[in-house]
């Protein structure tokens, strides 16, 4: 069964990962750095319309294809996306795009959340850059809420190969939570999501470390 990025959109916030540049990105504040050390550095501002966007980049030893396999082993998600509970795939139109139901576990102050999210991935011919976007799907499929769902968001993920086998992996995105949450509750929250998702993403790839239908390694 396949299962897309949509969660590690999911993810970013905890709730978390996502990206979509505004019309009114002037009206942005401006980022600011929330980690930086060996392993991956995480900046975050708010966007004109209050919600907090993340960015993210590491750096590790790993094959193109072996991030969208990660993406797709439902079965151990939580073991990598910090408070992911369970994803769902909801439909695969083709090869390059899934829809998935996401759910998040709450804890002190916060309510579970969910996502129905559309993600579709593509590979430069030249550079053999991979990018997967992420896009909300709500609206296009009947599904029960489990807990409060989040609608607001958007993500992109971008993956590098470097030399001596190494991928630059890149994260931008947002996710309004929702609900009656603090803003300085959300801002923690996601924050401390994405830096346990980062700080297990290298791990969690090397059990990852094979060949993905229709992704070209350089």
């Amino acid at each position: 069964m396949n299962i897309a990025l949509a969660k590690i959109y999911a993810l970013s916030f905890c709730l978390g990962l996502f990206f979509v540049v505004s019309a009114h990105a002037q009206q942005h504040d401006t980022w600011q750095q929330a980690v930086a050390n060996q392993h991956y550095t995480i900046d975050y501002r708010e966007r004109a319309d209050k919600v907090l966007e993340l960015r993210a980049e590491l750096v590790v030893t790993a094959k193109l294809g072996s991030f969208l396999h990660l993406l797709e082993d439902v079965e151990n998600i939580s073991s990598w996306l910090a408070r992911a509970e369970k994803a769902t795939v909801l439909a695969q139109p083709d090869a390059h795009t899934h829809v998935v139901h996401t759910v998040f576990s709450g804890f002190f102050l916060v309510a579970r959340r969910d996502m129905v999210t559309r993600s579709v991935w593509h590979q430069d011919p030249a550079t053999k850059a991979v990018t997967i976007t992420v896009e909300n799907a709500n609206n296009d499929y009947d599904i029960p809420t489990d807990g409060v769902r989040i609608t607001n968001l958007a993500a992109e993920w971008q993956l590098f190969p470097l030399a001596d086998g190494q991928l630059r992996i890149t994260y931008q995105g947002y996710a309004d939570p929702a609900g009656a949450l603090l803003g300085v509750v959300a801002r923690s929250a996601a924050l401390e999501a994405l830096k346990k998702t980062l700080a297990r993403l290298p791990a969690a790839l090397e059990n990852h470390q094979r060949p993905y239908e229709g992704i070209v390694e350089p």
